[in-house]
């Protein structure tokens, strides 16, 4: 291998690890002139890092939406709001109108639960622009 075919090995390496300089990449680009495989290789590590920098940003946005949905605060909401509703529907056939109430306070606990959690996590979906 001589040193220009080293050279242009070390470049592509850095620019699909995402470590390279833009001289790095200025220079891998001044390679892409001369050769057309290397500037298939460009395009090809170009779409891959896009491809890898949007899939990381799901993973991401998926974490912080996975950790609002099981934060401390949300599992109390929601244990308290499905026990009024279950206290509420079992006692229901003996204290009708406490018991009902019970039960629409229990749906409202977990009614604001599931709001505040998308309310915390509004705009960070990474698939609304994902098309069917």
């Amino acid at each position: 291998m001589n040193p220009e075919e080293k050279r242009l090995a070390e470049l592509t390496s850095a620019v699909r690890d995402g470590v390279a300089t833009e001289a790095e990449k200025e220079e891998l680009v001044l390679y892409s002139d001369d050769d057309p495989e290397v500037l298939a290789l460009v395009k090809q590590v170009d779409e891959q890092r896009e491809v890898g920098g949007k899939w990381l940003a799901r993973a991401e946005a998926d974490r912080r939406m996975v950790a609002a949905e099981n934060s401390p605060l949300s599992q109390i909401e929601q244990r308290v709001g499905v026990g009024l509703m279950v206290g509420g529907g079992l006692t229901g056939f003996l204290f009708f109108p406490p018991a009902l109430l019970v039960m629409l306070v229990g749906a409202g606990v977990l009614t604001l639960s599931v709001l505040r959690v998308k309310l915390k996590t509004a705009g960070e979906d990474p698939y609304d622009d994902v098309e069917q």
